[in-house]
């Protein structure tokens, strides 16, 4: 059944186009509400499940600060520093260890984006 728009339903043309950009470019991304207080995860794509092991309703409207990515290696300094950043207007690119649902290492690189 397809889905219906307009007043049902009003079309996000925002996040519509950020996920066509991204996703034809083999990027592992997850889009995040700046608005709530945890910055809650709206939207992951397939590359990030796969990269991270966890399916998609294990990742929706989890913090986007990836706390269930954490593990012994991940620096506290580098979570600061992510956190920071969604705080600020700034972008700021971050390097941390993050974990793949099996407990194996994965190093990421956290880049904070403002909408256009």
């Amino acid at each position: 059944m397809p889905v219906r728009r307009g007043h049902v339903a009003p079309q996000n043309t925002f996040l519509g186009t950020i996920i066509r950009k991204f996703e034809g470019q083999n990027k592992k991304f997850i889009i995040a509400n700046a608005r709530v207080q945890n910055c809650a995860i709206i939207y992951c794509n397939d590359g990030f499940c796969e990269m991270t092991g966890f399916s998609r309703p294990d990742v929706m409207q989890k913090p986007c600060t990836c706390d269930f990515l954490h593990g012994p290696e991940t620096k506290r300094h580098d979570i600061a520093q992510i956190a920071q950043a969604l705080l600020g207007s700034e972008e700021r690119k971050v390097e941390v260890t993050y974990y793949h649902k099996n407990a194996k290492r994965l190093f990421l690189a956290h880049q904070k984006q403002e909408q256009p």
